[in-house]
C-alpha cells in the first residue's frame, strides 16, 4: 500500500460507489466544488470498526438545493485503503490499494461469458439489465465493472470489493454470478410451471 500525501476526507454513505461509476450525495454543506476528491466508504452503523477500502471519489458537479446543502455529483476513480475506525466524517491517513496480482489470472473470456448469462437472465425474468455489458480488457477495470453490473447487498459488495486484488474480487465475482445464475434460473423455471 502506499500512502498518499495527505489525510483525505472520508465520508460514510449508505451505497457503495465502485470506482468507473457514478452517483450523486446530498452534503448538508455547499462546500464542495468541481475537482475536489474525497474517500466514501459504506457506512457501518453497527459497532464494528468499520470497513478498510473505500473508493477514492472526485466530485464532477454540484448543485445547491433550495433546502440547504447540496447534490454532489461524484465519480469513483480507484480503491483506497481506509484505516478500520474511519467510519464517521473526518480526516484520515488513506492508501491506495496495490494491484499488483501475483494470483493466478482469470480468463476474461469466462467472465465475459457468465456476465452475459447472468444478464440475460434477470432481463428474461423482468429485473433489468444490459444483455450486452462490455467488460474491459483490463483485468482491474474488468473487476470493477463486473461488482458495477452485480445486484447483491451492499455489505457482500462491500466485501468484493476488499478481495484484495483484481484476481480475487474476479473470482469472487464469478461466484456471485454462478450463484445469482442459478437462482434465476431457478426462478424463472418455476414461474414457467
Amino acid at each position: 500500500m502506499v500512502l498518499m500525501p495527505e489525510e483525505m476526507l472520508v465520508v460514510p454513505i449508505t451505497r457503495v460507489l465502485v470506482p468507473g461509476t457514478q452517483m450523486s450525495l446530498r452534503r448538508p454543506r455547499g462546500d464542495c466544488k468541481p475537482g475536489d476528491t474525497f474517500v466514501v466508504i459504506l457506512r457501518d452503523d453497527s459497532a464494528t470498526s468499520g470497513h478498510s477500502v473505500g473508493t477514492l471519489a472526485r466530485v464532477t458537479g454540484v448543485t445547491s438545493l433550495d433546502a440547504g446543502g447540496a447534490m454532489v455529483r461524484l465519480h469513483g476513480e480507484r480503491l483506497v485503503c481506509v484505516p478500520p475506525a474511519a467510519n464517521t466524517e473526518g480526516r484520515a491517513p488513506v492508501g491506495i490499494v496495490d494491484e499488483a496480482d501475483s494470483d493466478e489470472p482469470v480468463a476474461l473470456d469466462v467472465v465475459r461469458s457468465l456476465l452475459s448469462r447472468y444478464m440475460a437472465l434477470r432481463a428474461e425474468a423482468g429485473l433489468g439489465g444490459n444483455v450486452y455489458p462490455r467488460l474491459s480488457n483490463d483485468p482491474v477495470a474488468a473487476s470493477h465493472e463486473v461488482a458495477s453490473h452485480l445486484e447483491i447487498s451492499r455489505p457482500e459488495l462491500q466485501e468484493l470489493l476488499e478481495a484484495g486484488n483484481a484476481s480475487r474480487r474476479l473470482r469472487k465475482g464469478l461466484a456471485i454470478m454462478r450463484r445469482e445464475t442459478e437462482l434465476l434460473r431457478r426462478l424463472l423455471a418455476w414461474e414457467g410451471s
